[in-house]
């Protein structure tokens, strides 16, 4: 990645932990799903005027005309209704977008992929396309979508032509107000824009205009101008210089440009910022009958100080209260976080208990495997410690398979594995595993620092440091 792209992704993860990342989403987000651009909508419509679309710059007028020449907007209507009513399929930098801890979306698109993405993330969705929705909220809502163009399941209120445009900042003066204050106070992304649109250069105007200079830090993500899609230099060097100079008139609204070469990097940009953000939560799989060749109280001590250690260095924690661990994750997380609440907050405890009795349909095991994986996908991160039951049928100390279980599906949402194999039991065939693969899974800078992890002959809490360091360390933090 470029240095650029790089430095965007530090900031806006910042802002994606404080909770005031937004998105704003325009149609070339949707067009990756197979729906149409504004040009290609209204391809048809052109010619039905005698025009061509290719020809055309000022597109909105084009709508006008259709509208002027058949004495109403029918046809308009019906062409919103034919493209983007039909289901599509959900691109992956939607799904990306959806899982990711961001509550407000904007967008001019009349499709529904940004809502039916939130859905599919499993979250509850507020979805407003008309002002008079501002006024009442979902209860419990996740995230909200304001479709400040309209729905396409409703085409005669789709802000279109000219008519529609002139008259938006008095038909729709409670989006313009939602709009300039989400931007005072939140940092946006502009994914699939190309910011010719009236409606928000009158925002970014406003806002410039109510803070002066002062504005919060955007980005917007635009690819270059590519010299393969021209058939001679001087159409290319045109595009090239008007594109530069968008981009620096961005700046008056302080939003930065992200340049990417191909679209494939958005996503790549995504998925990174996304493995970065989950790599701030840990989860920590293991589970105790015994805690051999180490006494209770000093590898309860390890687990709790430990714990204590991730929570002081600001990441978050994750635990499914597994059998003689459990609770001193809880003690460990709690005791840090109320000793300085201002500093800390309960939110870097999560807790998913284990049901241990059927009470529903489920059996128990599917019931397990669905807990183990949505458990494991608030982390990018598993420690894996102990790892042993007691066989009921003979009383036997035997390696826990729950813990395996935890460590395919966490390989398989691509988390980082740190196995204290000093512990023993399963942690320990973990250790001896990735050992033999460690390219896959680790850098070779890290190699020293993970061998130290399987040496049973140092105290446990000296293993501390080594596993802050090894995390630390993986995200950039040293």
């Amino acid at each position: 990645m470029t240095k650029p792209q790089i430095n965007f992704i530090n900031d806006f993860l910042k802002h994606l932990s404080n909770g005031d990342a937004a998105i704003f989403a325009g149609a070339g987000l949707s067009v990756g799903a197979g729906y149409v651009d504004w040009r290609n909508l209204l391809k048809d419509i052109a010619k039905e005027v005698d025009l061509e679309v290719d020809r055309e710059t000022d597109l909105i007028s084009l709508a006008q005309f259709h509208v002027n020449e058949r004495g109403g907007r029918g046809g308009l209507n019906q062409k919103i209704i034919e493209e983007f009513t039909e289901k599509a399929e959900i691109t992956e930098n939607h799904k990306v977008l959806s899982r990711l801890p961001i509550r407000t979306f904007w967008t001019t698109n009349y499709d529904s992929l940004l809502e039916d993405s939130l859905s599919w993330a499993q979250k509850r969705v507020d979805v407003k396309h008309t002002v008079s929705q501002l006024a009442n909220n979902l209860y419990k809502r996740e995230a909200v979508v304001y479709k400040m163009h309209g729905d396409a399941k409703h085409p005669q209120q789709a802000i279109l032509t000219k008519d529609d445009y002139e008259q938006y900042h008095r038909k729709n003066e409670g989006f313009v107000t939602a709009l300039s204050s989400d931007l005072i106070s939140k940092t946006f992304l502009f994914v699939g824009f190309s910011f010719t649109d009236p409606n928000l250069d009158y925002v970014l105007s406003r806002v410039k205009l109510f803070l002066d200079n002062n504005s919060r830090p955007h980005y917007c993500i635009i690819r270059n101008v590519q010299r393969n899609s021209y058939s001679d230099d001087a159409d290319f060097d045109y595009d090239k210089r008007r594109q530069s100079l968008m981009i620096s008139d961005l700046r008056r609204f302080q939003i930065q440009a992200v340049l990417v070469d191909d679209y494939t990097e958005i996503t790549a940009i995504l998925l990174e910022i996304e493995k970065r953000f989950k790599r701030n939560t840990v989860f920590i799989s293991g589970s105790a009958f015994t805690y051999s060749p180490y006494t209770e109280f000093e590898s309860l001590e390890f687990i709790h100080n430990l714990t204590k250690e991730i929570i002081k260095n600001r990441y978050s924690v994750v635990n499914g209260f597994g059998l003689g661990i459990g609770s001193a994750v809880i003690n460990g997380a709690l005791e840090t976080i109320y000793s300085s609440p201002i500093k800390f907050s309960e939110e870097q405890l999560i807790l998913r208990p284990f049901p241990q009795k059927k009470t529903g349909k489920k059996e128990l095991p599917e019931l397990w495997n669905e807990y183990r994986h949505k458990m494991i996908s608030f982390a990018g991160i598993v420690i894996f410690v102990f790892g042993n039951k007691q066989n009921p049928a003979n009383d036997e100390i035997i390696p826990a398979d729950g813990i395996i279980k935890e460590f395919d599906i966490a390989m398989e949402q691509g988390l980082l594995p740190i196995p204290i194999g000093a512990t023993g039991f399963n942690a320990s065939i973990l250790w001896d595993k990735i050992l033999k693969e460690f390219p896959k899974y680790f850098h070779e800078n890290l190699r020293e620092l993970y061998l130290s992890l399987g040496d049973n002959s140092k105290k446990l809490d000296s293993h501390i440091i080594t596993v802050i360091e090894i995390i630390n360390i993986t995200n950039d933090k040293q």
